[in-house]
């Protein structure tokens, strides 16, 4: 019996330094993410085609990340101006887009389970990106998926984004 309990022990042990580290990492990232990110570039690969640019060259957003686990995500096009009747306002809306919720980190796996969001579509969904973090860079890409922006497309999405101090 005593001989169980030591191998259970060890190997508890055994599991307990191996998972650390990547569970340290990820505390890790999630730390150097904390405080708030300017968006530089959001372009959009159609698989087999063009390289575009969905809210034009110059996107506004920004993404805020709290040491607690938490980011909100807004981004817009470029030039936009105040709504003065109803089809300016719905154009307003399809040059916007909006999410927070609540991140976790594995490896360079990114996902927000996504709690308010501009699309109700998302408001529950996860979104899974993959990330880089170079200092005050930092770059988002998402996998290969069927788009909202393009239907029927396959593209996947990279978003830059710079520390703003």
């Amino acid at each position: 019996m005593e001989d169980k309990v030591v191998r259970l022990l060890a190997l508890a042990f055994a599991a307990y330094s191996y998972l650390q580290p990547a569970l340290l990492l990820a505390d890790d990232a999630a730390g150097q993410l904390a405080g708030s990110w300017k968006l530089t570039a959001w372009t959009i690969q159609i698989i087999g085609g063009e390289l575009t640019e969905p809210m034009g060259h110059d996107p506004k957003g920004r993404a805020v990340f709290t040491p607690d686990g938490h980011v909100a995500f807004i981004i817009t096009a470029a030039n936009r101006k105040p709504a003065t009747n109803d089809a300016e306002s719905a154009a307003l809306l399809k040059s916007l887009l909006a999410y927070s919720g609540k991140f976790a980190i594995e490896g360079d796996r990114f996902t927000t389970k996504v709690d308010i969001s501009w699309n109700e579509l998302l408001t529950g969904q996860d979104q899974v990106r993959f990330f880089k973090l170079e200092g005050d860079k930092l770059s988002l890409r998402t996998a290969e998926q069927i788009s909202a922006v393009y239907p029927g497309k396959k593209v996947v999405g990279t978003l830059e984004w710079e520390r703003d101090r």
